[in-house]
């Protein structure tokens, strides 16, 4: 395929948005917009009816078009603009990477923004918060203060995806270039010292779940006992060393193991109030379970069982069901919940009929997320899902090493 001015400028966007994701929504927006302008001008009749027909774009439309009906219906129209708004990617990606044309040396490039993006969002946070320390606010190294771009969880969900990209593919593809795989090291390094940095309970766990996963994919063709025992030995090596190093971080992990059988309802800490969140979760999907209620009014109906049940650490601070499969099901309904298990948990089942390692990591990734956060609510949410969604669904591993 010759790669015309035009076609240059189409692929320029994806890179910039890859490199520009971890910085937070505020470029990806207009990236997106100028991106889906110049595709315009790109358009091929026989490649654009192709990619009408993949299952996954059909699927993520469906999943649109179902949160558009419902919000048509819904009685808080602010609300109700905001949950479609929010969910614009679905459509906009899924046609943008499955009606064109792609060279995988274009998705490379997106891969290398992306990680390259993340590491230099790394250095301004580890300076940002150097500056406050060196100001007496040594606080500013810690969750929220730290990853101010972006909610923490996320940002070490990216951090994660990043040590991935870099453990699978860099010394494959520049194996010739020492500075670039020393580098890499570096990269990696930088990436799991700000994961832990972030204080994110569930990128520290998704971290001791994935990355075990990732090494043992790796030494797949050299797995025996001693390679097990020694993957074991540097993963609890690795835990008691950052153990120390990051004392406040592994704090936040000790409310996993002091949840009270009856938590305080006045409580905003993450955990217990997750608990009573869900609770009445459960109860607005038993009573909605058919068409939900509508996505304008999740929320709202949550606010109201707050206020009913005396939950007032939630209600204090207007949290959503902390649960993307819960927030789906009670604003969907049945039809909702189907649709996002096809796209998670389907995912994660056909990567592994497939052998597709890119898909099933982050599908697992994903899965892990959604447990505890309502990922597709906000737009560093949506914008890495939907768009990683696409990409790992038209390239995958074996294609981006060897091709």
């Amino acid at each position: 395929m010759e790669i015309t001015l035009k076609h240059k400028l189409f692929y320029f966007f994806p890179v910039l948005f890859c490199f520009c994701l971890p910085f937070g929504q505020n470029f990806g927006s207009l990236l997106i917009v100028g991106w889906a302008f110049v595709s315009f001008f790109n358009i091929e009749p026989a490649q654009l009816k192709e990619g009408l027909k993949n299952k996954n774009l059909q699927l993520l439309f469906l999943f649109f078009t179902v949160t558009l009906a419902s919000a048509i219906f819904s009685s808080n129209k602010a609300e109700a603009i905001f949950s479609v708004e929010i969910k614009l990617g679905l459509i906009f990606f899924p046609y943008l990477l499955f009606c064109f044309t792609w060279p995988q040396q274009i998705l490379k490039r997106c891969v290398v923004a992306f990680v390259s993006g993340c590491f230099f969002a790394c250095l301004y946070l580890i300076a940002r918060a150097f500056y406050y320390s060196l100001n007496g606010q040594p606080e500013y190294f810690f969750y929220t203060l730290f990853s101010d771009m972006i909610h923490a969880s996320y940002f070490a969900m990216y951090l994660i995806s990043a040590i991935i990209f870099v453990l699978l593919f860099y010394h494959k593809w520049f194996s010739t270039q020492k500075t670039v795989m020393f580098s890499s090291y570096v990269f990696v390094a930088i990436f799991i010292v700000t994961v832990f940095l972030c204080s994110s309970k569930l990128g520290i766990i998704s971290f001791f779940i994935i990355m075990p996963l990732l090494i043992l994919y790796k030494l797949k063709d050299r797995l025996n006992f001693k390679t097990i025992l020694i993957l074991f030995l540097l993963v609890i090596g690795i835990l008691v060393v950052a153990r120390k190093l990051f004392p406040e971080s592994f704090s936040r992990l000790n409310s996993l193991t002091t949840i009270s059988v009856a938590p305080d309802r006045t409580s905003s800490e993450s955990t217990a109030v997750r608990i009573l969140i869900w609770e009445q979760a459960i109860q607005l999907i038993k009573t909605n379970f058919l068409f939900g209620i509508g996505v304008g009014d999740v929320n709202d109906a949550l606010y109201e069982a707050y206020e009913q049940n005396g939950i007032t650490g939630a209600l204090n601070h207007k949290l959503n069901a902390h649960n993307q499969f819960f927030q789906t099901f009670i604003g969907l309904g049945v039809v909702g919940i189907i649709l996002l298990l096809v796209l998670t948990l389907g995912q994660l089942i056909k990567a592994l009929v497939k052998r597709n390692v890119l898909l099933f990591i982050f599908s697992l990734l994903i899965i892990l997320n959604f447990l505890v956060e309502s990922m597709l609510q906000t737009s560093a949410g949506i914008l890495y899902f939907t768009f990683f969604f696409c990409l790992f669904n038209l390239t995958d591993q074996k294609k981006l090493v060897c091709e």
